[in-house]
């Protein structure tokens, strides 16, 4: 009796596996078409998702951006500041310089009216 039954079992074993080969066979793979579906949606739902951080990110380069023009800003007023200074310090040595020549010149031409004199 006991071989009977272990015959009895083996056979509904083989009849299980092969009835789970049989629906294994019978699912297709998804189409080609069904699959570009599929990932449409789910890139459709990753770039809903991402949304948010985005305009975040596009907040926080605002806030950077508008950071690095006031300090350009404030560079620039600081070149020009220091521009117009050295330009007027230039204009002055510039003048200084012309009165000097202007000094020197005459004293050399007194110099030599006052040689040829004796």
């Amino acid at each position: 009796m006991s071989r009977h039954l272990s015959i009895l079992i083996l056979v509904f074993g083989l009849m299980a596996a092969e009835s789970a080969l049989v629906v294994a066979q019978q699912q297709t793979p998804p189409t080609a078409r069904e699959t570009i579906e599929k990932g449409k949606e789910a890139a459709a739902e990753r770039a809903r998702a991402l949304g948010p951080e985005l305009k975040a990110l596009r907040d926080e380069m605002k806030a950077q951006v508008s950071e690095v023009r006031t300090l350009i800003d404030k560079r620039v007023d600081e070149a020009g500041a220091k521009a117009h200074t050295y330009m007027i310090w230039a204009a002055v040595g510039v003048f200084a310089l012309m009165v000097l020549a202007s000094v020197l010149g005459g004293v050399i031409v007194a110099l030599l009216f006052r040689r040829n004199r004796a």
